[in-house]
């Protein structure tokens, strides 16, 4: 059995961010299938965005069995960054964390939400998953226009929608970590084709920001459900919504997020 990290060093030092269906659990896997990352067996542990009442002693209790060899500790939460407190939180828990923003197109992304929890979640969780999806979405919007939008609420229309507001919940993450520390991901890389004799876009990055060898050959898309179509004007609208969100979201990345997206 390797040795067990001692208390003082058993602290999570590599935190995925999300955001939601962004391929999150595909990175775990990644991450999780190397030799030098520990993602613990619960991978959303959420400890900075769900339950104030998180210690950070009880927090670290998911890395105790973390070995002596591994170099990360990983938690890979995608309620992180849409969270407003969360970025000023892991600072405070670990200012040398390494940060992984994952994003997709803003408007596939609300689609692959709605989808993913109408599947699998009560809808009496979320009354809101009973109604179409054009439905589902305009009642979002009809939120955000009428101030309403529920942020404590995870299965609402309105805090799907926000999910998708890369631009201003990445900001908070520059101003609290070096650029250094921040690696962004986006969704689209992963499953563009590539030569099966060549790495994938998301191998060499973490590759490069982690100095850890990664394999997409973990990555599984298990999106699974219905084919879902939403009507032209409520995509129009949302795109409207996101497109100031992707600009700056292509400014702090340095990422052309505006033309590979069509905004």
């Amino acid at each position: 059995m390797p040795a067990l990290k001692t208390p003082t060093s058993g602290r999570a030092n590599l935190i995925g961010i999300g955001a939601p269906r962004t391929a999150t659990s595909s990175l775990a896997r990644m991450l999780g299938a190397t030799r030098d990352v520990f993602v613990p067996e619960e991978k959303e542990i959420n400890g900075f965005g769900i339950d104030d009442d998180v210690t950070e002693a009880r927090y670290d209790t998911h890395f105790a069995e973390a070995a002596v060899d591994h170099r990360y500790l990983a938690d890979i939460s995608p309620v992180y960054l849409s969270s407003a407190q969360v970025a000023e939180r892991i600072r405070s828990y670990n200012p040398e964390a390494k940060i992984i923003a994952t994003l997709r197109e803003p408007v596939s992304r609300v689609i692959s939400q709605y989808r993913h929890m109408k599947g699998k979640i009560d809808a009496s969780l979320g009354p809101e998953l009973s109604l179409d999806i054009n439905s589902y979405i305009r009642n979002g919007l009809i939120g955000f226009a009428s101030h309403r939008a529920q942020d404590n609420s995870w299965y609402s229309a309105s805090m799907n929608i926000e999910h998708s507001f890369y631009g201003r919940h990445l900001r908070r993450y520059y101003q609290s970590f070096p650029r250094k520390q921040i690696l962004v991901l986006i969704y689209e890389d992963l499953i563009r084709p590539h030569p099966v004799r060549e790495k994938g876009a998301w191998e060499q990055q973490l590759q490069q920001f982690l100095g850890v060898r990664v394999s997409q050959k973990y990555w599984d898309n298990r999106a699974e459900g219905f084919e879902t179509e939403i009507a032209d004007d409520v995509a129009g609208d949302l795109k409207k919504l996101f497109a100031t969100e992707v600009s700056m979201a292509s400014d702090l990345t340095g990422r052309d997020l505006v033309g590979l997206w069509g905004y």
